[in-house]
């Protein structure tokens, strides 16, 4: 089913949950069981309504494997992002000692120079 759930809008999914989650909190009210005195039907509603509370959570776990995977696939571009950065860091941090040592050696020339006059 997470497949599914992939190719369906996130928001989509996360209202849909919203929907059924919401029926799930009706079907544990206070009360809701005494509209079935008898008891063989109160045992059925009972066996339903876990059914429905597995189907619920399913879903929710199907639609969070579905983020999870989006996560995960977020942090492989994320990581990669950050590679390059770190290397165009890297030429600019070998750029300036590459400068710094060429206006060191600079300096030297100049020095040497002064003292040539």
């Amino acid at each position: 089913m997470s497949e599914i759930a992939s190719n369906i809008d996130k928001n989509k999914q996360l209202a849909f949950l919203k929907n059924i989650s919401d029926l799930e909190n009706k079907l544990y009210e206070i009360g809701i069981e005494s509209n079935f005195p008898d008891p063989k039907q109160k045992e059925e509603f009972k066996k339903y309504r876990q059914k429905w509370t597995s189907f619920v959570n399913t879903v929710r776990n199907n639609i969070a494997t579905v983020l999870v995977n989006k996560l995960e696939q977020n942090e492989k571009g994320f990581e990669d992002g950050i590679k390059a950065i770190n290397q165009e860091i890297q030429k600019i941090n070998d750029t300036v000692g590459f400068l710094e040592i060429l206006g060191q050696t600079i300096d030297i020339i100049e020095n040497v120079v002064r003292l040539s006059i």
